[in-house]
């Protein structure tokens, strides 16, 4: 008896779930049922204090929960990553630099380190922190729409996608399939998807320019200094887009879609096929969810998933001012248009929209990324781009063929 149950813990693998936020709490949730325990959850949070219970239940779409179980909780690396099979970083695009230098001393050859959300240049982030040896993967989507119900207790599915696409440097689809998948399973799925490269996760259509356009065209009439009274479109952040920021997302899109093109042209990556423009790839995903696709701002808009989402904002004296520290700005504008730029400055494609909004949030922010149309300021040193130096091709990955 003794020996097998020494056999049955070498046997059951490790997941490592950085975070304790949204994704986090799902996660925690669905592993347990959904791999009969073949695999466990160690929570590495700097806010090991959430998680007093060992169990964590998370509800999902169909009216059905699963409970998960917590094998440990800390926020000292050492004692979570050595030996794990896999870590999943489920926070900020923003804070992923600092927390992959954090866990990377504990981080040995044969773990798995992955993103629940890739967008940007992750990839190269991951072989500067890890080595180019490094077993990778970024996952293009968050694999569903959630929320946390109650810190370090429960959390809630709203919908789950069918299928994600993720990328990968090092890992093959077989290894994904059998390990990954399953622990963000829902009765709704997501399949995950291996793409041929990291071009549909670098030029993703999605918050990268969303956010930016929708984000100015709310704070549009601020004038930089003084509080606002209210906060406008009656604090929806995308509920009620108007045709002034749906304008400007097509000026985004038509930007991105003009890089991504180019570096296609140049490097014949495959994974550039994958990114289609914005309101066709909206209107793919949640076709019946939205209710007037007419136009760029109704698509978004009127998006049924979309509309519960509140505008972030900073209450001050007199009023409310933009958020220059939320996901929305710092995620999309230094981990999302500077790279675009970055990219395509290197092609010698015009991304004046993305300059231009760059330069209106970084002012706010607090920010040097833009100065005279390029970027040069001395916030980029803490920004993953595309030196002048490196390869065109790093862009969508590095040299070689999966090996796990």
């Amino acid at each position: 008896v003794g020996f097998k149950l020494i056999l049955l813990r070498i046997m059951v693998k490790t997941v490592v779930l950085i975070g304790s936020g949204n994704s986090a709490h799902v996660v925690a949730g669905l592993v347990h049922e959904n791999t009969k325990g073949a695999w466990q959850v160690v929570m590495l949070t700097r806010n090991p204090q959430l998680f007093t219970s060992k169990t964590v239940k998370v509800a999902l779409q169909d009216g059905t929960s699963r409970t998960g179980l917590i094998s440990k909780v800390t926020s000292k690396p050492a004692e979570a990553v050595p030996g794990a099979d896999l870590v999943v970083w489920t926070g900020p695009v923003s804070s992923t630099k600092s927390v992959f230098e954090w866990i990377a001393p504990s981080v040995g050859a044969n773990t798995v380190v992955s993103t629940i959300f890739g967008q940007g240049l992750s990839h190269i982030l991951a072989a500067r922190v890890f080595g180019s040896a490094v077993k990778f993967v970024a996952l293009r989507n968050i694999p569903w729409l959630c929320r946390c119900t109650e810190k370090g207790v429960s959390s809630e599915i709203v919908g789950a996608k069918t299928s994600i696409e993720v990328a990968s440097l090092n890992v093959n689809q077989q290894w994904i399939t059998e390990n990954m998948q399953p622990l963000f399973w829902t009765p709704k799925g997501p399949v995950l998807n291996l793409e041929p490269d990291f071009c549909s996760i670098v030029f993703n259509p999605a918050n990268q320019i969303i956010h930016p356009a929708v984000y100015w065209g709310l704070f549009r009439s601020w004038n930089g200094v003084d509080p606002m009274k209210a906060l406008p479109n009656d604090g929806w952040l995308y509920r009620g887009m108007d045709a002034v920021a749906g304008g400007v997302l097509q000026a985004l899109d038509e930007e991105l879609q003009a890089v991504k093109n180019a570096f296609f042209d140049k490097t014949n990556m495959q994974g550039c096929k994958s990114v289609l423009p914005i309101k066709t790839r909206i209107l793919k995903q949640y076709t019946d969810q939205v209710k007037d696709a007419s136009s760029m701002h109704g698509v978004v808009g009127t998006n049924v998933a979309y509309s519960m989402a509140k505008t972030p904002h900073v209450k001050v004296a007199g009023g409310v001012m933009p958020a220059p520290n939320h996901r929305v700005v710092q995620d999309d504008i230094g981990w999302g248009l500077c790279v675009l730029v970055s990219i395509g400055d290197r092609l010698k494609v015009p991304t004046t929209t993305m300059k231009w909004l760059i330069q209106w949030h970084q002012t706010f922010m607090k920010k040097d990324f833009i100065r005279d149309g390029k970027l040069v300021g001395k916030d980029c040193a803490e920004l993953i781009l595309l030196a002048e130096n490196e390869p065109l091709e790093l862009v969508g990955g590095l040299a070689g063929k999966a090996k796990l």
